[in-house]
C-alpha cells in the first residue's frame, strides 16, 4: 500500500491460516482490512469515494496484492490520483468491466457497520443481498446497474413533469417498461438466494447460540408477479410518482428480514440477539458463496471480539475454525485476549501489530 488511507507506504505477507493484525484504535487497523477487500471487489467496503482514500496531503493513492487462487497467481492493482481517476489492473492489464472481474475473489467482511444491517432501512439489506449474488453472478450486477440507471433517468422525468419542463408522459410508461423487464430478473435472483441462504442462516444461528433459538430469513419483493403485472403497478402508481418526484415501486424497494423466534430481529431489543443475527447472516454468506463458487472466499472479521460475549466468540471461532473456512483476517485491539483465544486453534496464525502506520511481526 501507498497513501491509502493513514499508511504511507507498507509491504506485508500474509498467512493462509489466521491473519491477528492488533494496535490502538485509529492506527489503521480497519484501513488494512478494507485494502484486501478494496482489491476483491473493487470499492472499498465502507463505500468511501475514491478520493477520501487518499492520504491526507498527497494526491494519489496505489494498493496491489498478490493472490494465490485455486490454480492461478494473481497480481491485482488498484490505484487512484486525484486528476486522473481510478484504474483497476489484474496481471497488468485494465479492467474496463468491474462485473467481469468481480467475484474472481469472493470476500465477506463482518464490521461493527453491519449493525446498519439490522437496524437500519432496507437499502443496507438490499446491499447485503447485491453484494452477494454480484459474487456469483456477472449478469446479475450488469442488470441491477442497468435498472439503477432506468430509475434515475425516469426519477428525473418525473421531477420535469411536476414541474412543467416536460410533457412527455409516453416516456415514463417506456421508462416502467423497462423496469418491468430488469424487475423480473432481479426478484428471481434475489428470491433464489434467500431461498438458499435461509437454511444456512438457521443452522449458523444455532451454531452461534448453541441452539437456543429457532432463526430465519425471508425475501419480501416490492413488486411481484409477470412483467405485465410489474408494469401494471408502476404505471398505477404513476400520479403518485409525479407529486413525490421518485419512483415508489419497484425492486429498489425490496426487503430481506432476519427472524429470530418468528420475530425479526429489528424489532427485538437484545444486543446479544441482534449480534448474532448479524454474524449469522454473514457467515451464512460465506457459506453460500463457497458453494456457489466451489472455493473459500477470504474472511475478514474486523473488531468482532468486543461486539460478542465471550461465549458466542468461541463458538464463531470454533465454527471457522474447519477446512470448510480458508485465509481469515481479524482485527483487534488487544493483543493477550486474542493471542489467547488463538493459540487454541489449529490454523497457522500470523500475528501483526501496528503502531504508527509500520507494521510489525509478532513471534
Amino acid at each position: 500500500m501507498t497513501n491509502f488511507k493513514n499508511y504511507e507506504y507498507v509491504d506485508v505477507t500474509f498467512s493462509d491460516g489466521y491473519n491477528l493484525i492488533t494496535g490502538n484504535n485509529g492506527e489503521g487497523k480497519t484501513n488494512l482490512l478494507d485494502a484486501v477487500y478494496m482489491l476483491c471487489m473493487t470499492r472499498s467496503f465502507f463505500q468511501y469515494s475514491d478520493k477520501n482514500l487518499i492520504r491526507i496531503g498527497q494526491d494519489f493513492f496505489r494498493v496491489e496484492g498478490h493472490f494465490d487462487h485455486l490454480d492461478e497467481q494473481l497480481k491485482v492493482v488498484c490505484k487512484y490520483k486525484a486528476e486522473g481517476g481510478k484504474v483497476f489492473e489484474v496481471d497488468d492489464k485494465v479492467i474496463r468491466r468491474y462485473s467481469a472481474f468481480i467475484g474472481k475473489l469472493p470476500v465477506v467482511m463482518i464490521s461493527p457497520n453491519d449493525i446498519q444491517l439490522i437496524e437500519k432501512g432496507s437499502e443496507e439489506r438490499r446491499k447485503f443481498i447485491d453484494v452477494s449474488i454480484c459474487q456469483v453472478d456477472p449478469h446479475y450486477l450488469t442488470t441491477l446497474n442497468n435498472y439503477n440507471k432506468v430509475i434515475k433517468l425516469r426519477n428525473t422525468l418525473l421531477k420535469q413533469i411536476n414541474r412543467g419542463e416536460s410533457s412527455q408522459h409516453d416516456l415514463a410508461e417506456y421508462y416502467a417498461g423497462q423496469m418491468a423487464d430488469y424487475c423480473v430478473e432481479l426478484i428471481d435472483s434475489r428470491n433464489k438466494f434467500t431461498t438458499q441462504l435461509s437454511s444456512k442462516y438457521e443452522s449458523v444461528y444455532k451454531q452461534i447460540t448453541e441452539g437456543k433459538e429457532p432463526a430465519s430469513c425471508a425475501y419480501l419483493p416490492n413488486v411481484s408477479g409477470s412483467k405485465s403485472d410489474i408494469y401494471d403497478t408502476i404505471c398505477k402508481a404513476y400520479r403518485k410518482d409525479l407529486i413525490l418526484e421518485y419512483t415508489t415501486c419497484g425492486v429498489h424497494k425490496d426487503e430481506i428480514e432476519f427472524f429470530v423466534k418468528g420475530t425479526p430481529v429489528k424489532k427485538i431489543g437484545s444486543q446479544g440477539q441482534i449480534k448474532s443475527a448479524i454474524f449469522a447472516a454473514k457467515l451464512a454468506q460465506y457459506q453460500w458463496l463457497r458453494d456457489q463458487k466451489d472455493s473459500l472466499p477470504i474472511l475478514l472479521l474486523d473488531d468482532i471480539f468486543d461486539k460478542l460475549d465471550h461465549s458466542r466468540v468461541g463458538n464463531v471461532l470454533q465454527l471457522i475454525d474447519t477446512e470448510n473456512y480458508g485465509q481469515i483476517f481479524i482485527s483487534d485491539t488487544y493483543e493477550s485476549r486474542n493471542t489467547d483465544l488463538l493459540s487454541y486453534l489449529h490454523k497457522s496464525v500470523r500475528h501483526l501489530h501496528i503502531e504508527q502506520g509500520q507494521l510489525h511481526v509478532r513471534v
